[in-house]
This record gives structure tokens, C-alpha cells and sequence, in this order.
């Protein structure tokens, strides 16, 4: 839903292994990538700018759409990294960006915020920028199952592992199955496990 309002210069902070880059493709005309240097999450294709999200090595006003999907729980000041992302938006330009709120805690990462729709709102008119667009994504029975699969995954250990990982496997589609049904009935609430923001400078 979020990719149509891409276009022009798109600049992906946080980029990665660049798991998104065929969602953008006939919208924007040109896919950057930017991540830290020695990322984890770095594929074989490096990114066309090492640089930190706080400090963009990018010039002002030069980006038609910044996208950032998967990150702002591991940055350190959101704040700021926000106004970077203004900073270098040209105008007309898009900001894409999800603010997790009900997801499990990763173990792997530096796992350090949690952002309501309200408090998403609050950084975003800070730092002058307007929603165009709030999309939901998942909901509580989306969270449980979540939390389901992670438990299942921590219990799978061991020496049977070779014997039960089969069968577990299949349990994970199954649970994400009826948890994503689920979350068909879970629309007008206000739990949900994320919020994809389409926004804009303000006037």
C-alpha cells in the first residue's frame, strides 16, 4: 500500500540485505541503499553509502522518498534521526518509515523503543513532517503467535532437534496461518504489532 506514494531518488536507511527493493520496483526510478559499516544484515551487494541514520552523508533536499522499514527500534535517538530524514528530503518527497509497537523483543539487536500512533504522530509533527497515510500492520493475535513461534523456536533444541524440526516447522505455519486470520477481525483496534507512516514535509 506504502510503495505507490515512491518515486524519483528512493534512499533505503537501513537498508541490509535489501529485502524490500523488488516492492519498489516501476515506482522510484533509482534504489539506494545506506546502512553502518560491518552490519550484520549486510548481503554480498554492499550499499551505495555507509553512514549512521543520526548524521546522513547526504546532501540536503536530494532524496525523493526515504524509506525506512525494520529500524527505528535499534537507533538511539529517533528524534534525531528523523530530522535527518526531513533534512534530505526534496521537495514533494516521501518519507516511509515503520514505528514498531507491540513486537517481541529481539534478542540479536539493541532492541531499545516502542512507538504508539500518538507518539509517532507527537516525532513526526517535532520534527516537520505530516502523515499522508497510517497503515496497521498485524495485531495482538499477530503478537501471540509471534510470541508462540518464538517460544516453539528457544523449545526446539537438542538432541531431537533432527527429528521434531520438521514437525515444528509446519506448527509455525500453522499458528502464523490462524494468527493472520485472526488479525482480519482486529481492525479498529488500537493494538497492533506496527505502523507504516507515509509522510511529507509540512506546509
Amino acid at each position: 500500500r506504502a510503495r505507490r506514494h515512491a518515486h524519483g531518488t528512493l534512499l533505503d536507511v537501513g537498508c541490509g540485505s535489501r529485502p524490500f527493493a523488488p516492492l519498489f520496483l516501476g515506482f522510484a526510478e533509482r534504489y539506494l541503499g545506506l546502512d553502518l559499516p560491518g552490519s550484520p544484515d549486510l548481503s554480498r551487494r554492499r550499499p551505495e553509502v555507509y553512514g549512521d541514520a543520526g548524521w546522513l552523508p547526504i546532501r540536503s533536499g536530494s532524496v525523493d522518498t526515504v524509506l525506512s522499514l525494520s529500524m527505528f527500534d535499534l537507533v538511539h535517538e529517533p528524534a534525531r534521526v528523523l530530522a535527518e530524514m526531513r533534512r534530505i528530503l526534496a521537495p514533494g518527497g516521501v518519507l516511509i518509515v515503520e514505528f514498531v509497537q507491540t513486537v517481541p523483543v529481539c534478542r540479536s539487536s539493541p532492541d531499545l523503543w516502542r512507538f504508539t500512533r500518538l507518539g509517532v504522530e507527537r516525532l513526526l509533527s517535532d520534527a516537520g513532517l505530516e502523515p499522508v497515510e497510517i497503515i496497521k500492520i498485524g495485531g495482538l493475535p499477530g503478537y501471540v503467535g509471534s510470541v508462540s513461534i518464538g517460544w516453539l523456536n528457544r523449545l526446539n533444541r537438542g538432541p531431537w532437534r533432527l527429528l521434531t524440526e520438521l514437525p515444528v516447522r509446519l506448527l509455525y505455519i500453522l499458528i502464523q496461518s490462524i494468527a493472520e486470520a485472526l488479525d482480519r477481525f482486529w481492525v479498529g483496534s488500537n493494538e497492533v504489532m506496527a505502523h507504516v507512516i507515509v509522510a511529507r514535509i509540512s506546509p
